[in-house]
């Protein structure tokens, strides 16, 4: 292949990826592998010339068509990456010619691996809010950012004009494990790394969806409005007051080999971070620099990001596991032979589905190369050489119970339909017994696995109906152990409803969606009830989860389970509400976005404590309890004197002693 073809497949291939990473959220190669097809691709232009349809001459995606397009005050630009101290010492040297000067202060900051979006504000207030787009045309997501809590809506000081502040929005190393263990408990797939959670998380239609994510945001740059201010530093601490985050990762330098002495020292603390960075960003403080030395087509020239390359090993795969759910979702596994990789030594990888398998080529006896995911999870990159054995790694039957299975497209996955199978009997008790469900402590996977090998117990209601010879026949289990279960399985029997309901594994109800259903219906039998019509009435419950609770209930083994519940003794009720006698009569107003109820929610636990609750605010209201974005309401409650309360000052007057 002449250079002038390889030219021609490395802007293809480009673009491909740049639609995977920005459009679809889903990335095929690693940020490195990126860059090193981006850099060989700078490398031909430099020798055969640039097009303006070049990729180096764009900005990461395209504007989707399922949100409006925002053109931004100025482009959004991305930055030029170095992988080296070479390629960093070049940048430093290339400013130094332009500038006249060598002792300019660099700011380096921690370079987080998030979303970039760009927040307008007019007098302080937020009134839009964009992805990134081309860089020219961004998506109007506002309603999503709004939801965001590190995001200000009103900025301290209220700063007059217009003013574009730009970041990062992202998650926390440990959010992103929650956010997972979520996805997984209503059943649908984990996301594969936290940026493309974070991604997905902003571009949702249903912007109840973004609120329920626990995302973050990062103040790191402008797009207009900034007055007075004469550098980086004096930028971030401008942010600071109006009410922004910024990176807790920042240093001032004035010789580039600090810069790079820094870069080397930093690699490991870079792991120790809450959230997931990539590298570092140098940028020149001062502004009148910046502006001398301007940009290209994509990029700052006075601002490069000195990134770390992922810790890469080959290996060879010795086999595909395929485990099974408690859903019946089959997942594989890759077992590798032992490598040593970022200090671990790594024996098998996750390959997520059957569509990433197919993607890279994996085989049995593939030689892989692997890497660890933010430092936390192994994952197959890219395939080296394969065996070519043409065996298709697809499963046609169950790896437990060798039924058919079935591709279940809404959750991208194989999946068993067999309710029987033991591997789903068994997730799904461990589930039931778990922490943040029914709490049976010393129910492990263990005493399951006997039981369930034994055919013991097929159900959550044979639990119930253990005796201590059952238990005493389990391996290490003596009196002392068989008393503390049979006394925790009967601690359980007053589990919280909104623990039980979480408990019953229905698809699509995490913990939150339970609470919900609880406070709502009261009692399980309210739940099981209830149409399809009244579920979807509910706040933060959308119609597929409406859907997958009504036929949880309808189902013959559900019902028989429930009433074998009931029979054994569980409480399946709410407590009642206790009437407070300092709520009594008065009368409440609620205004604005609660933190943790509806404001259905939050007049009905009024009422039930013997309250009167009103839409408007008179003399006669006792207190109005306001929430965010609360407005004409609350403006009048202080006007006329009144109480005003946050929901947290409500919910404890409820617990108050009378």
């Amino acid at each position: 292949m002449d250079k002038k073809e390889e030219l021609e497949q490395l802007k293809k291939q480009i673009e491909y990826h740049n639609n995977r990473y920005y459009n679809l959220d889903s990335p095929e190669i690693s940020d490195y592998d990126y860059d090193m097809l981006y850099a060989r691709l700078k490398t031909l232009e430099k020798e055969l010339g640039v097009q303006t349809s070049s990729p180096t001459q764009k900005i990461g995606g395209v504007a989707s068509s399922s949100f409006a397009p925002v053109e931004h005050l100025t482009p959004m630009l991305s930055l030029d990456n170095s992988y080296n101290a070479e390629d960093i010492l070049a940048w430093h040297e290339r400013c130094a010619k332009a500038l006249g000067r060598d002792d300019f202060e660099m700011i380096v900051e921690s370079k987080i691996d998030g979303v970039s979006c760009s927040l307008k504000y007019q007098d302080g207030i937020l009134i839009q809010g964009a992805t990134r787009g081309d860089g020219k045309i961004g998506e109007d997501i506002t309603e999503n950012l709004k939801n965001i809590k590190a995001i200000p809506h009103e900025l301290k000081g209220k700063p007059q004009g217009i003013l574009e502040i730009r970041g990062e929005v992202f998650l926390d190393k440990k959010d992103f494990t929650s956010l997972n263990e979520s996805q997984l408990d209503k059943d649908l797939p984990p996301f594969a790394n936290a940026r493309n959670a974070a991604a997905g998380s902003i571009r949702q239609k249903d912007p109840l969806i973004t609120k329920s994510r626990p995302l973050k945001f990062f103040a790191h740059s402008y797009g207009s409005g900034i007055n007075n201010i004469s550098s980086f530093s004096g930028f971030i601490k401008q942010c600071q007051e109006f009410g922004f985050q910024v990176s807790p990762v920042r240093h001032t330098f004035n010789n580039i080999n600090q810069v790079i002495n820094f870069y080397n020292d930093f690699k490991e603390g870079l792991k120790k971070l809450p959230f997931d960075a990539d590298g570092l960003v140098v940028k020149i403080n001062n502004f009148k620099y910046q502006a001398e030395l301007g940009q290209t087509a994509k990029s700052p020239r006075w601002a490069v990001a000195f990134k770390y390359p992922a810790e890469q090993v080959k290996t060879k795969v010795k086999d595909i596991i395929f485990s099974v759910g408690r859903t019946g979702i089959i997942t594989p596994v890759a077992s590798l032979e032992p490598v040593a990789c970022a200090g671990v030594i790594i024996s098998s990888a996750t390959l997520h589905n059957f569509d990433e398998i197919k993607r890279l080529g994996v085989q049995v006896g593939s030689e892989v190369i692997i890497e660890r995911a933010g430092e936390v999870i192994p994952k197959v990159v890219k395939v080296v050489s394969n065996a070519n054995t043409g065996k298709e790694i697809i499963p046609s039957v169950c790896p437990i119970c060798q039924s058919p299975v079935y591709r279940d497209e809404e959750a991208v996955a194989y999946r068993c339909p067999n309710p029987a199978c033991p591997a789903q009997i068994k997730g799904s008790l461990e589930h039931f017994v778990s922490r943040d469900a029914m709490d049976i402590e010393g129910f492990g996977t263990s005493v399951i696995n006997q039981l369930v090998d034994a055919k013991r117990i097929t159900s959550y209601s044979d639990i119930y109906s253990l005796t201590i010879f059952d238990l005493m026949s389990l391996e290490f289990f003596g009196d002392k152990k068989t008393d503390n279960l049979l006394n925790a399985i009967e601690k359980s029997k007053k589990t919280p409803l909104d623990k039980f309901i979480f408990a019953l594994g229905i698809r699509h109800v995490g913990s939150k969606t339970a609470e919900i259903l609880a406070r709502h219906f009261q009692n399980i039998e309210n739940l099981q009830n209830a149409t399809l019509e009244d579920l979807q009435k509910i706040g933060d419950v959308g119609p597929v989860v409406a859907t997958s609770i009504f036929n949880f209930f309808k189902t013959p083994k559900v019902l028989k389970d429930l009433e074998n519940l009931k029979r054994a003794g569980l409480v399946l009720t709410a407590p009642a509400a206790k009437k407070s006698a300092i709520l009594e009569g008065k009368t409440f107003v609620f205004t604005g976005e609660l933190e943790t109820l509806t404001r259905a929610e939050a007049q009905n636990l009024a009422k039930q404590n013997g309250a009167k609750v009103s839409d408007s605010v008179s003399g006669k209201t006792y207190a109005v309890v306001a929430g965010k974005d609360a407005g004409s309401k609350l403006a009048k409650a202080q006007k006329l004197g009144i109480k005003i309360m946050t929901e947290q000052e409500f919910l404890s007057l409820l617990n108050k002693p009378e």
